[in-house]
Order: C-alpha cells, then sequence, then structure tokens
C-alpha cells in the first residue's frame, strides 16, 4: 500500500469514528500512521524520524508523545474498535483467532489480542495490554470478552480459536455469550466419553489418545475433559505429518542442534493436536475443526509482524513503560 494511501483507506473505513474526532488530534493519528507505513518502526523516535513532512525530529517527536498520553483518544479508541468491527466481520459465523503475547523482554507488560485471518496474517479486532503478572489470568481473560462482546453484533456467532493456554473457565465463559470456542488440549488433562458413569477408573489421562492420532483427523465420540469441572465437548485427534525441518548447530553446521529450547520446540511441533470443540458447533467436520485450528498460527506471525526488530515492526526496542501509552501505541 503507498504510503499516502493509508490514511485515505482508514478514514474511508473508519469514517464513523474519525469523523468524531478532534481534526488536529485526528490529523496527528493519521500522520502517525502513515509514519509507521514509511518507517516500518514502532518506537516512538522512529515515527518521529518519519513523520510526513517534517524536516526535524523535535515537533513529531512531541506531537507522537502527546498522542500517547491523550486521555480523550484512550476513551476514543473503543468508538475506533467498534468501526474496525463493523468492517471486519463477515457473515454470521466468523473465525476471530485469540492469543496472549508478551510485550517486553522482561514480561512486564503484555498483550491479548483477538484478530480475524485473512490471507496468511491478521486483522486486529482488539488488543488489551495488562501486566505480565496477569497473563493467563481468568480475570483477564474475562475482561476481554466483556469488551469483545460490546464490539459484536447480537447476531453475529463467532467462533472463537485459540490455544492449549486457554482452559476450561474460558471456554465456559464463551459459552455463556452464546458464542462457540475451538481449542486444544495439551498436558494431563483428563477425559472421557459422555456416556459413560462419572467414575475416576473412566478417566484417562488425555496423552493416552496421542497413540490413535494419524494425519487424518479422528472424531471420538461425544466427550467430556477436566475431570475436577467436567466440560461438555466435541474432540478431533490429529498428528501432523512431519516436515523435515531442523535447526543446525550455529558451530558445526552439518549437525542437529541439541539446545533445550530447539529440542523442547520439536517434541511440541511432533506432539499430535487434541482438539476441542463446543458441542454446538455441529456443522464443521473433523478435518474443518482441524483446518480452523490450524489458522491460529497467523496470528503467531501478526505478533512477529508487530514485535521483530529484524522481520517487522520493532515494537520490541520500544522502551515505552506505561500501559496506557502502549495500549496506544
Amino acid at each position: 500500500m503507498p504510503t499516502m494511501r493509508a490514511s485515505e483507506v482508514l478514514q474511508k473505513c473508519l469514517s464513523n469514528s474519525l469523523s468524531g474526532m478532534h481534526a488536529l488530534r485526528q490529523r496527528a493519528l493519521l500522520r502517525a500512521v502513515e509514519a509507521l507505513v514509511h518507517g516500518g518502526r514502532l518506537t516512538l523516535i522512529d515515527l518521529a524520524r518519519a513523520w510526513p513532512g517534517a524536516t526535524r525530529v523535535r515537533a513529531p517527536l512531541k506531537a507522537c508523545d502527546r498522542l500517547l498520553c491523550n486521555r480523550t483518544l484512550q476513551v476514543e479508541r473503543s468508538a475506533i474498535e467498534q468501526d474496525m468491527a463493523h468492517w471486519l466481520l463477515r457473515g454470521d459465523q466468523p473465525v476471530i483467532v485469540i492469543d496472549w503475547s508478551d510485550l517486553k523482554p522482561d514480561k512486564s507488560w503484555c498483550l491479548l489480542r483477538a484478530a480475524v485471518p485473512v490471507g496468511g496474517r491478521t486483522l486486529t479486532l482488539l488488543d488489551m495490554v495488562v501486566a505480565g503478572k496477569q497473563q493467563g489470568s481468568p480475570g483477564a481473560e474475562k475482561r476481554f470478552l466483556q469488551q469483545l462482546r460490546a464490539l459484536i453484533p447480537d447476531d453475529v456467532r463467532p467462533i472463537l480459536v485459540t490455544d492449549a493456554g486457554f482452559r476450561t473457565p474460558w471456554f465456559r465463559a464463551v459459552s455463556a455469550m452464546g458464542w462457540d470456542w475451538v481449542g486444544r488440549l495439551r498436558g494431563r488433562t483428563q477425559v472421557k466419553p459422555q456416556d459413560v458413569p462419572d467414575d475416576a477408573a473412566q478417566w484417562i489421562d488425555s496423552r493416552r489418545l496421542h497413540a490413535l492420532a494419524s494425519n487424518r483427523a479422528r472424531e471420538l465420540p461425544p466427550m467430556q475433559a477436566n475431570r475436577s469441572d467436567p466440560l461438555d465437548c466435541r474432540l478431533v485427534l490429529y498428528a501432523k505429518t512431519p516436515q523435515g525441518r531442523q535447526q543446525r548447530n550455529r558451530r558445526s553446521p552439518a549437525k542437529v542442534s541439541r539446545a533445550s529450547s530447539s529440542l523442547k520446540a520439536a517434541a511440541r511441533e511432533r506432539e499430535p493436536w487434541l482438539i476441542v470443540a463446543s458441542p454446538q458447533l455441529h456443522a464443521p467436520s473433523a478435518k474443518q475443526l482441524v483446518n480452523l485450528y490450524a489458522r491460529r498460527m497467523q496470528i503467531e506471525l501478526a505478533f512477529r509482524d508487530l514485535k521483530s526488530h529484524r522481520y517487522g515492526q520493532a515494537m520490541e526496542d520500544s522502551l515505552t513503560r506505561r500501559g496506557e501509552r502502549l495500549q496506544i501505541l
């Protein structure tokens, strides 16, 4: 997209929210977007350096700084997100991918994002920045769901796709809103068929099902997961075909890396998928559920695009430390 087209596209797609914004604040916001498109780096100083039409850094740096701490823009952000939702959500059952990501190397701040998969990436629907100690907490996820609910029309029933970090409380909260969900079981979560008695002997470690998985999606009879708080679900087994990728040792490229991080990643990729879905989600077949879950990887690529200074917008280099400023950034 050409640089001068970015603001034009936003003014067209977000016309409702931008029309009610103060003219100077709207101009600063759109110029910041153009600076990001032109410079490709999401840090305060880099936005100032790429500021359209500026010959010195000082004035755009002040403009960016004021934009990040503008309390009115914090309030107007919800209207912008509402416009984005209206533009991005298509059909009565859109797919929304949700995941957590660290924002800082010290994990002091993290991001919970809902996004719509488009092509090979995702377009952001909602971002919520929280302190790192709240990452994965049911309370933060519940607040996020409430914010997401405010963006989605009542006649739309989305499918929320998450990874194994989202557990039973999340699935129950999603179902309570009348929405559907697709997730994954990992670790020692216990499962059993729904039609057998709720007896300790009937529950088995979900990892014992790995032996039944193949590269052809297979759905088991209606199941229950999580012995301490049984959750009715559909359960699909699937083992990806090995891709043959190997991380090489940097000093000896002929040798396969034995680093703990590399071995852990390899073991994770070899592990079969145990995909769970809400029992009300009848239409998708087992293979379609696998394809739905596979789209979750697109948000991981979007996180890399956001944070990486080598492959993306370098937000990992940002020195911004306040949550409110990070939320605007």
